[in-house]
């Protein structure tokens, strides 16, 4: 049947639809099949009627569960149960995975992300949904992509592996190294690639030394930088034997997905995960003519010849089970041909971490405020009793007469 709008066109191509907000309420009517979030998402949330119950039912499930608990215990909880709600939600409404994120501020730190990663699994298996149902979504960091290899690996114990889409991609070289870890997704963010090659230029530009015939902001869709990132980490996964599946993200415009899904998942993503905004606008858009593919041509991306030339070079090696090997050292000199990822990873974890903050400060401050009630509760309590007692003791032994001889609890 023929595609009614370009949203049932992507659909149609093979490439599978993810909504990318916390807002579920709106995502129904997109019939997606996968589901992102982030704490930025969660925290735009909060902030509207709708969804603002949910950080009060994470304070109380935190104080409940952890009643001796420190502060920074209680939050900690409080967090995770507030994403874990979140995504349960999401869950009920798609019929596949939702994406749950690691606090970004742990992005360099293998033992919490493995510890975060295991307490929100925990979380949502007590709520009865299975691990297999969630993605943990983890920074493109090179400690970020072991503590993934870790949770992915089958020899995970109490219940199996642990699914996770790595975050933060800006090319080839995380990319290769993400498949190689063995995750199960990951998510190169298109728009803010072709930022970071915007701005290269501009900085040229000031220096005098850009040599581009064309700017990057007046090429035509087909060699935009994020689209081709994407394609050639297709070619290359194609080369090299890789499963991981590539999850386009972070788009600016509808033109942008479009463009992207014209040859499928054979050419492009597997998945493409997009906010309602860029799902009603495909919603709206008539559906663009498919590629077979033969007119897609990948193109090198600047500095990053070199690291990869083609699809006959061997593949570079940056995650191995040989303790010997030092694939670290390989995959940061292969980020410094590219470029990029030093320039955009930093500045994408900052974004997030901040809104992190904001979310934590929250929980604290609701806490704070639910034990000032307790104890203003139980200081009024305290005081009623001393009244009540007083009237007791009244009732029994009549007023107090300073004239007369007391007698302890003796009445004429």
């Amino acid at each position: 049947m023929s595609p009614h709008n370009a949203l049932e066109a992507i659909r149609q191509s093979g490439i599978v639809i993810a909504s990318d907000t916390a807002e579920y309420k709106r995502i129904a009517k997109f019939h997606p099949i996968d589901a992102t979030s982030n704490p930025s998402l969660v925290l735009a949330a909060l902030s509207k009627r709708e969804y603002a119950h949910f950080l009060d039912n994470a304070v109380t499930y935190a104080c409940k569960s952890l009643p001796n608990g420190t502060t920074e215990e209680q939050t900690s909880l409080a967090l995770d149960y507030l994403l874990v709600q979140i995504g349960i939600q999401i869950l009920n409404i798609i019929p596949g995975r939702v994406s749950i994120s690691v606090d970004p501020r742990l992005a360099h730190n293998y033992d919490a992300i493995l510890a975060k990663a295991h307490s929100l699994i925990s979380l949502f298996e007590k709520f009865d949904i299975s691990r297999h149902r969630i993605l943990i979504k983890i920074p493109a960091t090179y400690p970020g992509i072991l503590a993934a290899r870790t949770l992915e690996s089958t020899a995970e114990i109490n219940g199996g592996p642990i699914h996770t889409n790595i975050t933060l991609i800006f090319g080839l070289v995380q990319a290769l190294a993400c498949a190689q870890a063995g995750v199960s997704v990951l998510s190169p963010f298109i728009g803010r690639v072709r930022d970071w090659w915007v701005a290269q230029e501009a900085h040229l530009n000031v220096n005098g030394t850009n040599t581009s015939a064309v700017p990057t902001s007046q090429l035509p869709l087909a060699q935009h930088p994020g689209i081709l990132l994407v394609r050639q980490i297709r070619q290359a996964y194609k080369a090299y034997n890789h499963q991981s599946q590539v999850m386009a993200a972070g788009f600016r415009t509808v033109d942008e997905i479009i463009e992207l899904s014209k040859a499928g998942p054979q050419f492009g993503p597997d998945l493409v995960t997009l906010p309602p905004e860029l799902l009603d606008g495909l919603k709206a858009r008539k559906p663009a003519a498919s590629s077979s593919g033969p007119d897609i041509v990948v193109t090198e991306l600047g500095s990053v010849s070199g690291v990869v030339d083609s699809a006959s070079n061997p593949e570079p090696l940056y995650v191995s089970n040989n303790p010997a090997y030092n694939g670290e050292a390989k995959f940061k000199e292969d980020l410094m041909k590219e470029r990029i990822a030093l320039d955009k990873v930093p500045e994408g974890l900052n974004k997030f971490a901040v809104d992190a903050t904001t979310l934590e400060s929250l929980v604290k401050l609701r806490l704070s405020e639910k034990k000032w009630r307790a104890g203003l509760w139980m200081m009024w309590s305290s005081v009623m009793g001393v009244v009540i007692f007083g009237l007791t003791m009244w009732h029994y032994l009549g007023p107090f007469d300073p004239a007369e001889e007391y007698t302890p609890f003796a009445r004429t």
